[in-house]
Order: structure tokens, then C-alpha cells, then sequence
């Protein structure tokens, strides 16, 4: 019996020994096999960093030429509002000096530096204002996704009124446009569209006539207050078109991915596609036509000192070398060039001076 219970014991002692020996060799290899896991994901997270990083430098080299073609635009606009268009001013006949709210000459040379500095902008430059992630894959996928997001809105497609495919690039890149606007919009199957026979919002300031005047009086009266108000018609002032509220105003803003200081030269009237647009004071067509991101663009000399503009448009209604009297139309609101939805961006310039349009409403 001793023999038999030692043989036990030993076999007891022999099995604990093993059974821990096989745990042990089942932890080392738990561990082996969880370290291996560990690497793989490792590389694996390295392999999907380099690939978003690839994808934002990739996507960051297309914002730098999309943002250069934006500046350049920008540039062209104010050489093309700041020329006289070869109409000689009489100095008697200048409008008085309203409020300036920035020299064009001044934003312009801001333009021409930012776009030399363009091509030394590097994507690490943007990183930082594209995450608040501490982790750098999820701050890398975020930054990719993001600039591709950026770069295909800079271009997307636009089907014009001919149904032809028109290359367009979009202003929230450096205008970031108030999300409410393209839901607040009225349908525009649904809006009843003034035409042209109906009054525009300066006419109804320009064409008020006292009630009960034969068309006789009315014509004897027309020519020496026209002739008397023609200083004054001549001064942009009202609404150019029936706007449902504006959708970015004028002044300075930094932009949020550039973190760079750029002035909205004017407004922006967001309005369904097709409402009206007509000229806000007397004067000449000195411009109709496609002005690259500013899509059809119609430049009025008013030959007093003051020139508008109007971009976006539809469709355009005049030509150019047309003169057109305050109330007038001139085109139809649109979303062509760089744009993010149908809206008329509006600018007002004296002698080279930026004035903020919202002062002339």
C-alpha cells in the first residue's frame, strides 16, 4: 500500500508540475501570439497613416492650384473694376465721395503677395486647424478626408441653361457660406417669377408719380425731372434684386482653412434662380460676358465715379456698350462660376474705393 500511495503522489506531483508547465507555455504563447497581433496592427496603422497622408498631400497640391486660380480671378475682377473703360469723367461730374470702406489698390497688392506665396504653402501648414484629435491616424484620416471634401467642391460641375457641362469651382473654399441658405430657399417650381413688365425695387423708387396725372402732365413732366434727377440716378442705390436675406456680407473674415485674412469684395443676395436683376443707377455696360469664377458678369460705369458689378448670373440681358437707366434689367440670378448656390454677388466701387454695398441698399 505505501508503495501504491507514494506512486500516487509522485503521479500527483508529476501532473501539478506538467499542468503548470502547460500553462505556462500556454501564457508564453498567449503572449507571443498577442505581441505578433500588437506588431501587425501596428504596421497596419502605419501603413494607413502614410496612405491618408498620401491622399491629403495629393488633395492639398489640387487646393493650392484651385486657391491660386481663386486669387488670380480675384485679382482680374478688381483690375477690370478699376479701369475708367476709356470713358472720359468730367470732374464736374463726379458723385460726392461716400464712405470708403477699403482701396482697391491695397487689396490687390494683399492678392498679388498671397498668390507668390502660394506655391511655398505646405500641407503640414494646415494640419493643425483640421483636428482637435490627439491621435495621429484619426487627426491624418480627418485632414485627408477634409481636403478632398474641399477639392471636389472647388470642382464640381454645373449644367448651364444649353445643358452643357461647364467646369466651376466654389466660393465656400475661401467664403464659407451659411449652411441656412440652401434651406431656406423657396422652391423655385414653386415662386411665381416677376417678369420684365413688372417694377423692379429701384424702379419703384424712380417711376412713383402722384396719383391722378393725365398722361399728358406726366409727359410734359418727364423730361425736366429726369434731366433734374439724373446726378442722383447715377448713384447706386436700393436693391438689385429681390433677395430672401444676404448670404455673406462684405468685410474681412480669416479663413478657417488657410487661417489667412481675405475681404468679400461685396454681398451676396441669396435668391431662387431666375429672380430678376436690374441695375441700381444709370449708366453703361462696359463689360457683359464670363469672368472665370465670377461666372456671367456684368460691369455697370455709372460715369460719375461710381462702377457695380454683378456676378453669378444666370443668364445675362444686356450687352455690352448698352446704356441702361436705374431699374433697368440686366440679367437673372444663377450659380455659375464660383458658387455654392444660386445667390447675385454685388460690388460698388467709387474712384477705386470699396464701398461696403449694404450702405447703398
Amino acid at each position: 500500500m505505501k508503495k501504491v500511495f507514494v506512486l500516487i503522489v509522485v503521479a500527483s506531483v508529476c501532473g501539478a508540475a506538467l499542468r503548470a508547465q502547460n500553462k505556462e507555455d500556454a501564457f508564453e504563447a498567449f503572449k507571443r501570439q498577442m505581441n505578433a497581433q500588437e506588431e501587425m496592427f501596428g504596421e497596419q496603422r502605419e501603413r494607413d497613416f502614410e496612405e491618408f497622408k498620401a491622399r491629403y498631400y495629393s488633395a492639398f497640391e489640387e487646393f493650392k492650384k484651385s486657391y491660386l486660380r481663386y486669387l488670380e480671378d480675384d485679382v482680374k475682377v478688381l483690375d477690370l473694376m478699376s479701369s475708367d473703360d476709356g470713358l472720359r469723367i468730367e470732374p464736374a461730374r463726379l458723385a460726392p465721395a461716400p464712405v470708403a470702406a477699403a482701396d482697391a489698390g491695397a487689396q490687390r497688392k494683399i492678392l498679388v503677395d498671397r498668390i507668390a506665396a502660394v506655391p511655398s504653402m505646405t500641407p503640414e501648414e494646415l494640419l493643425p486647424v483640421l483636428s482637435s484629435q490627439k491621435d495621429t491616424l484619426d487627426r491624418m484620416r480627418e485632414a485627408a478626408q477634409v481636403m478632398e471634401e474641399i477639392v471636389a467642391d472647388m470642382n464640381t460641375v454645373a449644367v448651364e441653361e444649353n445643358d452643357t457641362p461647364v467646369e466651376v469651382r466654389t466660393e465656400v473654399v475661401l467664403e464659407p457660406y451659411d449652411p441656412e441658405y440652401f434651406t431656406s430657399l423657396p422652391d423655385v417650381d414653386e415662386l411665381t417669377v416677376r417678369t420684365e413688365e413688372k417694377q423692379s425695387p429701384v424702379e419703384q423708387e424712380v417711376k412713383a408719380e402722384p396719383a391722378g396725372s393725365s398722361s399728358d402732365e406726366k409727359a410734359e413732366q418727364q423730361a425736366p425731372a429726369q434731366e433734374a434727377a439724373a446726378p442722383e440716378l447715377s448713384v447706386p442705390h436700393g436693391k438689385p434684386t429681390e433677395y430672401v436675406r444676404i448670404s455673406s456680407p462684405f468685410g474681412t473674415r480669416v479663413h478657417p482653412i488657410t487661417r489667412k485674412k481675405h475681404t468679400h469684395k461685396g454681398i451676396d443676395m441669396a435668391a431662387p434662380k431666375m429672380t430678376p436683376i436690374y441695375a441700381t443707377a444709370d449708366g453703361v455696360v462696359t463689360f457683359s460676358g464670363r469672368n472665370g469664377g465670377y461666372g456671367n458678369f456684368v460691369k455697370l460705369n455709372h460715369r460719375n465715379g461710381y462702377k457695380t458689378a454683378y456676378a453669378h448670373m444666370h443668364k445675362i440681358a444686356v450687352n455690352k456698350g448698352a446704356d441702361v437707366r436705374k431699374g433697368d434689367l440686366i440679367g437673372y440670378v444663377g450659380t455659375t462660376g464660383s458658387s455654392t448656390g444660386n445667390h447675385l454677388h454685388y460690388e460698388v466701387y467709387y474712384q477705386d474705393k470699396l464701398i461696403d454695398p449694404a450702405t447703398t441698399l
